[in-house]
């Protein structure tokens, strides 16, 4: 990848996401998204993704893409916070996440761009396309979401309909005056940062877009990370308002 200073940069986090990575990449490709780079982040995979990003790249001739090979499984937030040390070291103006397994749509990255012009954080919400949601999503990860969305929305004063959306776009000048580098490396991360956005009242946007639930299996454990979203959302309303 060349130093180009270009307008958007997408990170896709990989972890044994052999199943997914080749066809995610496909419709990112399809999508035909100008002054973007994209960054590839393989997590320790124990499968087969490094060699379907391989076949990818070598089958499509795709340039300003390039893979960063973590020498142990990392984790989520070091993830993220490996992504924003990048973008801001190449100057890239926004960030853009997608998951490696497929569940977030590469033709709305444009959308998302144009947001961002304008706001901090941008994700797109699965319950704002609320018919999708309740279709597509599992019984117990859709009141999982409902209720710990109502329970923030409550200490922070805020009407969002969802905080656990991992498509995720951030304007990189915004990020770059938080100190994100004490944040949690773990998945918790995603949450701390954005309970720090609103605690300096920057712009976040939500737009709708569909669920996705296939054949994709999280790493997250559901009740620690429950328990984790409680804790860290208390802390940041009340405690470390920084």
């Amino acid at each position: 990848m060349n130093n180009t200073t270009k307008e958007n940069l997408i990170s896709i986090f990989c972890y044994n996401v052999d199943k997914f990575i080749y066809l995610l990449l496909k419709k990112v490709h399809l999508s035909n998204h100008k002054n973007t780079s994209v960054i590839l982040i393989n997590d320790f995979s124990t499968d087969d993704t490094l060699n379907e990003i391989k076949k990818f790249i070598e089958k499509y001739k795709t340039e300003n893409i390039e893979i960063i090979n973590n020498k142990k499984n990392m984790g989520y937030g070091f993830n993220y916070k490996l992504s924003f040390k990048y973008a801001i070291k190449y100057n890239f103006k926004k960030i853009i996440f997608l998951h490696g397994d497929g569940q977030y749509p590469p033709d709305q990255i444009k959308k998302m761009s144009l947001l961002l012009d304008k706001n901090t954080l941008v994700y797109g919400s699965r319950f704002l396309n609320f018919s999708s949601v309740r279709e597509n999503m599992p019984t117990i990860r859709y009141f999982a979401n409902r209720c710990l969305t109502i329970f923030i929305n409550f200490i922070f004063r805020k009407k969002l309909t969802e905080y656990f959306s991992g498509f995720r776009g951030y304007f990189i000048s915004d990020i770059n005056k938080m100190n994100f580098d004490n944040l949690s490396d773990k998945w918790i991360f995603e949450q701390q940062l954005q309970f720090r956005i609103m605690n300096k009242n920057l712009k976040i946007k939500e737009f709708p877009i569909q669920t996705v639930y296939e054949n994709q299996v999280s790493n997250i454990p559901p009740v620690r990370y429950c328990i984790d979203v409680i804790i860290n959302a208390i802390n940041f309303a009340f405690i470390n308002k920084n």
